[in-house]
């Protein structure tokens, strides 16, 4: 699993785009909100320049009229609860 060694950035942004592939036949004209612990997902289009892989991935993400907002861990229980089981 290659996965593995993927830098942090990379692992939000494949989740990300895994959920976008999954979830997608919800998606409509109006944006979707994404909220993220991890704040450099919402520069994913700057950095993506850098990386192969991250400006694949970028093309993809583009397709979606996506909003990318950082909310810190506490505030976001859901998050939290699923990401720290008990």
């Amino acid at each position: 699993m290659h996965q593995l060694n993927y830098s942090t950035v990379e692992k939000e942004a494949l989740g990300l785009l895994l959920a976008t592939r999954a979830f997608n036949v919800y998606f409509g004209s109006p944006p979707v909100t994404v909220y993220t612990d991890h704040s450099p997902l919402q520069f994913l289009q700057r950095k993506s320049n850098h990386n192969r892989k991250m400006l694949r991935w970028n093309l993809e993400l583009q397709a979606h009229n996506l909003v990318i907002k950082q909310r810190p861990g506490r505030d976001n229980i859901l998050l939290e609860l699923l990401s720290h089981p008990q």
